[in-house]
């Protein structure tokens, strides 16, 4: 599997993990609200573990592709800005919810298997790194959705192919 094809299935899967997190808030899990952090927390660390290969791929190489040419303008510079603005933003985003969780006064057990804090957090400090983390994600959802808008718009606008470009090959017959 080359480079291209290990950052197009990173990015499906990063873009699944976040689609998770926006349906599915930790408290609103009903009967079990325990059950809802675990489950966050344990897809949180698997997004965490995506972000840092990701990361360290365009660290290492920069980003794997480049504006079409069929791009005016303005559009060649939003596609390299909303790249980068991704590849920052997804890290800092899991970077916040790592920081929320261990600052908790409380154990949080990713996916009720591993202890993934202390414990020993004040309360104060984990609320506020709960609302950072909110207004990080926020943020980052507004990105993606600039993002997906962006790419959709070359796809069947200017029929480009963005969308073929950027998924693995075996989901090419369904575009």
């Amino acid at each position: 599997m080359n480079r291209r094809s290990v950052i197009k299935w990173l990015h499906w899967l990063a873009a699944g993990l976040m689609l998770y997190f926006f349906l599915v808030e930790p408290d609103e899990v009903r009967g079990n609200p325990g059950l809802g952090l675990t489950t966050h927390s344990g897809v949180g660390v698997l997004l965490a573990l995506v972000a840092a290969i990701w990361l360290g791929m365009f660290l290492f190489k920069g980003l794997a592709g480049r504006a079409g040419p069929k791009l005016p303008g303005w559009g060649k510079r939003f596609h390299a800005l909303s790249h980068k603005v991704l590849q920052i933003g997804l890290p800092v985003t899991v970077a916040t919810g790592a920081f929320a969780g261990l600052a908790a006064p409380f154990a949080i057990r990713a996916f009720d298997l591993v202890q993934i804090n202390p414990a020993w957090g004040s309360k104060g400090i984990h609320e506020f790194a709960e609302e950072v983390h909110e207004i990080a994600f926020d943020a980052m959802m507004i990105a993606i959705a600039a993002h997906v808008a962006f790419h959709l718009w070359r796809h069947f606008v200017l029929k480009d192919n963005a969308l073929r470009i950027m998924t693995p090959r075996i989901l090419h017959k369904y575009l």
